[in-house]
């Protein structure tokens, strides 16, 4: 399953098999026409909305494996996909970039920090850093000014 819009995705494993035996199927959509279920013993399974002939078509599949190619998180209304995410660990989906990856790259702040990590580590003359300030909300900025 690739989740991302666009591009050529599927093109690239139509035809291949895994193994030799297994015929690859490739699912793509955007994170906003999926919706999933997670489960204990069963692990994930994806419902996705598909138009076939300007009909609403919902299709139900087990992932074995996703690839996301889309921002999981936006400050835009409706943009916040994270849940996703969180349901496709749960479910222990694998990806190709790891969901844990994905899913603290939504917050930038959070993933700042960790490049403070690096700079502390390894130096400024091998990894240079501009310099930032964190607030944690609006209020406090103004006051420190």
């Amino acid at each position: 399953m690739l989740c991302g819009g666009g591009g050529p995705g599927a093109k690239y494993f139509r035809g291949k098999k895994l193994n030799g035996e297994y015929e690859i199927r490739v699912e793509q959509a955007e994170f906003s026409e999926i919706n999933l279920a997670s489960y204990v013993n069963s692990g994930c399974m994806v419902d996705m909305q598909v138009n076939k002939g300007g009909t609403r078509v919902v299709r139900s599949f087990k992932p074995d494996f996703v690839l996301i190619r889309q921002h999981a998180y936006s400050m835009i209304p409706g943009e916040d996909f994270r849940n996703l995410v969180i349901g496709l660990h749960f479910g222990g989906v694998p990806s190709s970039n790891s969901l844990f990856s994905i899913y603290n790259f939504c917050s930038k702040p959070w993933v700042f920090s960790q490049m403070i990590k690096l700079y502390h580590s390894l130096g400024p003359e091998k990894f240079p850093l501009n310099e930032q300030t964190f607030y944690p909300n609006h209020t406090q900025m103004v006051s420190a000014l």
